[in-house]
């Protein structure tokens, strides 16, 4: 199919703008045009693309010679799709149920906050199930999604510290080992894109390398990891720190952590689930002043339980109670959260007061650069994947095109 989005504004290198459209073709963006009149628009080259006749978003749709169909998205801003790349479930469904129907449910649960990729994470558990997980997920990303992309799993457990395991059953935690991270990237079939490491452990330097060398995305967190620790970490190449202040040593003056060295650290992204639980306003800002807009990356670490009401439910092998907005553990640990993504932009942008421009760029470009798949999608420019949301001036979700395809509509 060929379309002419036609929003008011639009979201382009980092800034909100007014009267421009953006023409896609098949799973691409193909032009970014201007002066949309009459069902013709001139494009970049000059010429001319278009149609007329109405369709059922009460704009224009292209006649028989493959002129594109205009979708009227009046009164709306046209962003990136937002990508979430730690996420453990949602709607009632979690990736550790090792089933393909699961990771799609979750995808289509997705749709509803403008995510248009994910990364399905897991959670600490026996290894046997860790590498099911990463089969089943790199069967599913392989294939196409009635929902979000899929791009690849998110390996969070075992290899982390017991002493900062937050929601992670402690008899499952390992020491890290090399021959079996390389099981686990087997099974995956080459749609293992992350992996936790807490850089204090012994063999994290020799993990890191070896993952880095091979493509994938290292990750730092339930660590009690001091600052040079996690400063070698990344130097061995990784690049982000997992939930920021969370499950994580508490910054000290005098012996300080990986919460300081993520701080100060340009090279380090910081993951950030902004439902103003998991951290206060104050903490927020405190990040955003030190990692500015370009560095942080909104996630929602959502289990099984968003979407959904109170209740009890499960985080892979835990027991979670879900009151309110927080889930809890039984011990009344934090055990991720049920944040929708557009909330969290929401919060960034008007309760911490990034501002809209910077809150959306922490949930679309900055997450594609971490994970090298910024080539690919993470903003609006011709030649990316087409996803592309559409939201209010709160950011109510109310149209997402994923790889081209329209997933949910305005009416």
């Amino acid at each position: 199919m060929n379309y002419l989005l036609k929003p008011d504004y639009i979201y382009l290198n980092g800034k909100t703008t007014s009267g421009k459209y953006v023409e896609v073709t098949g799973a691409r963006i193909t032009n970014i045009c201007e002066n949309v009149t009459g069902g013709k628009s001139e494009n970049a080259s000059g010429g001319e693309i278009g149609g007329k006749s109405e369709n059922a978003f009460g704009g224009e749709v292209g006649n028989a010679s493959g002129e594109p169909q205009i979708i009227n998205l009046s009164g709306l801003t046209l962003l990136p799709g937002f990508i979430d790349i730690h996420v453990h479930g949602g709607g009632g469904y979690d990736t550790m149920d090792l089933s393909a129907q699961s990771l799609e449910k979750i995808s289509l649960y997705k749709l509803e906050e403008g995510v248009t990729s994910f990364c399905p994470t897991t959670v600490t558990a026996p290894f046997e199930k860790l590498k099911k997980a990463a089969s089943v997920v790199g069967e599913a990303a392989k294939g196409e999604n009635t929902g979000a992309k899929i791009i690849g799993s998110f390996i969070e457990g075992p290899y982390i510290n017991p002493k900062f395991k937050g929601a992670h059953p402690e008899e499952f935690i390992r020491e890290i080992n090399l021959d079996e991270i390389k099981e686990l990237i087997d099974a995956g079939k080459g749609f293992v894109k992350s992996f936790a490491i807490a850089p204090e452990l012994d063999g994290a330097a020799e993990a890191v390398k070896y993952l880095t060398q091979n493509g994938i995305n290292v990750r730092m967190g339930h660590s009690d990891a001091l600052a040079k620790q996690a400063n070698e970490a990344a130097g061995c190449g990784a690049n982000t720190a997992i939930h920021t202040f969370n499950a994580m040593r508490a910054f000290s003056h005098r012996e300080t952590s990986m919460v300081s060295e993520t701080l100060l650290n340009d090279g380090i992204y910081a993951e950030f689930i902004c439902d103003l639980i998991h951290t206060n306003k104050h903490a927020a800002s405190v990040l955003l002043r030190c990692k500015g807009e370009d560095k942080i990356i909104l996630i929602t670490d959502c289990m099984m339980a968003g979407g959904l009401t109170d209740g009890s439910y499960t985080l892979g092998e835990m027991k979670v109670k879900v009151v309110g907005k927080q889930a809890l553990t039984e011990d009344g640990k934090l055990a991720g959260s049920v944040l929708k993504l557009n909330e969290a932009v929401r919060n960034m942008a008007f309760e911490v007061g990034a501002g809209k421009d910077a809150a959306v760029k922490m949930a679309t470009i900055n997450p594609a650069a971490a994970l090298g798949i910024d080539k690919e999608t993470g903003s609006i420019e011709v030649g990316k994947r087409a996803d592309i949301i559409a939201v209010d001036d709160n950011f109510n979700v109310k149209f997402v095109m994923a790889g081209g395809v329209i997933k949910l509509s305005a009416e």
